[in-house]
């Protein structure tokens, strides 16, 4: 079975965008993750952006397909749709699946998995490499405390992950099945019911994540953390639940390095950029909804004419000069590319030569 890297980075299978990259200070992303929708149909106790409102917008599919073109041009080689919304949503979601893979990148899909069914199964699978479910309970109470829906949704969206893994079975259609699981204190308890329910579901992996701060404005504030004995136990018994067909994956560097930076500058927003749901292109996530961390809006512009534009230019030398990463949210998805991109660039070790 091939390894799932899930808390670290992939950039050493891409020597030639890095070499780009420490040869001219800069270069294309290689991978979006795409907002297409700020709505969404749950309501999630530790949303990441319940404080934005969860408003209307959504990115209009033809501007989107006329970008997805540009990125795909440009060297883009994977787009993650996820954000501040349900994806599902979206009314085109698997019509722009289709031709994201048409365009020759890559794409995966978070969901919350109540939306699946089978005309959308049958459309949307065929053309991603993942699908992965947020899914963060064991039992219909805890799920629909945890979620904020009535319990008859666990049940649905279980249904919907077996039909989902049937057609992908049945199609021979190449992409992974996973869960994610995000652990804090009032789902801790159903936790290990929740793998058990996953494996018996027929997925590949099922991942289990710490809550992340993105924004002090977000509504959860945990009351109380979960103690490195709790987490040592509650690992120990998601890791005996492993099989060769269905692995659980506790993302524990992110538990036990929470916060923890050994870099100053952020380096990754070269590599990884963000497109939210009113259309624009942004560094990061934490920061899409802050004019100065937004590179431009593709209603405005073209793809290239936006990261080569003077604003990105500006934002960009803040990042990587003056920008200190201790202000910034305890966790975020360029931070294992920050820590690559920062030894490269400021060696830590002597007689680089002597290889």
């Amino acid at each position: 079975m091939k390894k799932y890297i899930l808390d670290g980075h992939k950039l050493m299978y891409h020597p030639e965008r890095v070499a780009e990259y420490i040869k001219t200070g800069d270069c294309y992303p290689l991978y979006m993750e795409v907002s297409p929708v700020a709505s969404c149909n749950y309501r999630c106790i530790f949303c990441a952006y319940d404080y934005l409102g969860h408003n209307d917008s959504i990115l209009e599919t033809k501007r989107l397909k006329e970008i997805i073109t540009e990125l795909g041009n440009a060297g883009l080689k994977s787009i993650l749709y996820a954000g501040e919304g349900e994806p599902l949503l979206h009314p085109d979601m698997p019509e722009i699946a289709a031709y994201t893979k048409a365009s020759g990148i890559d794409s995966g899909m978070y969901t919350n998995g109540f939306m699946l069914n089978e005309r959308i199964i049958s459309q949307l699978l065929p053309n991603l490499i993942f699908l992965r479910i947020s899914f963060n309970a064991g039992t219909a109470e805890n799920y629909a405390q945890i979620h904020n829906v009535s319990e008859p949704a666990f049940k649905k969206v279980l249904d919907n992950i077996k039909m989902a893994v049937r057609f992908r079975n049945a199609s021979g259609a190449d992409l992974n099945i996973g869960q994610q699981f995000v652990l804090i204190r009032e789902n801790m308890h159903t936790m290990s019911k929740a793998i058990k329910i996953a494996r018996d579901c027929g997925i590949d992996y099922f991942v289990i994540k710490p809550f992340v701060l993105q924004n002090q404005n977000q509504s959860y504030k945990p009351q109380y953390n979960i103690s490195a004995h709790e987490l040592e136990e509650l690992f120990g018994t998601a890791d005996a639940l492993s099989t060769n067909e269905f692995k659980v994956i506790a993302r524990k560097e992110s538990f036990e390095t929470y916060g923890q930076r050994c870099y100053k500058h952020c380096y990754g927003t070269s590599f990884i950029s963000v497109l939210n749901s009113s259309g624009n292109i942004c560094t990061c996530l934490p920061y899409w909804d802050r004019k100065e961390f937004t590179f431009g809006s593709i209603y405005q512009n073209s793809f290239s004419e936006i990261w080569n534009g003077e604003q990105r230019v500006r934002i960009k030398h803040h990042l990587e000069n003056t920008l200190d990463v201790a202000s910034c949210p305890p966790n975020c998805r360029p931070h294992k590319i920050n820590e690559f991109l920062s030894e490269i660039k400021q060696p830590s070790v002597r007689h680089l030569n002597f290889i």
